[in-house]
């Protein structure tokens, strides 16, 4: 078995898929970046990273604040720069990964560790 059949497979919850794209147009209209396609970068980005590392990446359980959006949850990082830490809560079964919920440490940081 090659590398390429362990690839993790990530899908994302509708409400979580929205919110990416969403994410773009609120970057680019409250400043973050000056041009859409340095925001639809950013949120590529934070994609691949995610859907390439997931299954390397330190997994955590997620607080119990979180289970209003599922319980069971575990979530991994992504910090793109120093300001910013992104927290991407998923359920796993295998190498099968299910994004449920995406916050920063602007939003609901406070609610980890």
């Amino acid at each position: 078995m090659n590398r390429r059949d362990n690839k993790p497979i990530v899908n994302y919850e509708e409400d979580v898929a929205g919110y990416l794209n969403q994410l773009i147009d609120i970057l680019f209209s409250q400043g973050y970046f000056g041009f859409k396609d340095t925001a639809k970068q950013y949120v590529s980005d934070m994609k691949n990273y995610i859907e390439t590392y997931i299954s390397i990446l330190p997994t955590y359980t997620a607080p119990r604040y979180f289970d209003k959006y599922q319980t069971g949850m575990q979530y991994v990082t992504y910090r793109p720069n120093k300001r910013t830490t992104w927290y991407f809560f998923f359920l796993r079964e295998n190498n099968r990964y299910l994004i449920c919920y995406i916050t920063n440490n602007h939003f609901e940081g406070q609610y980890i560790r």
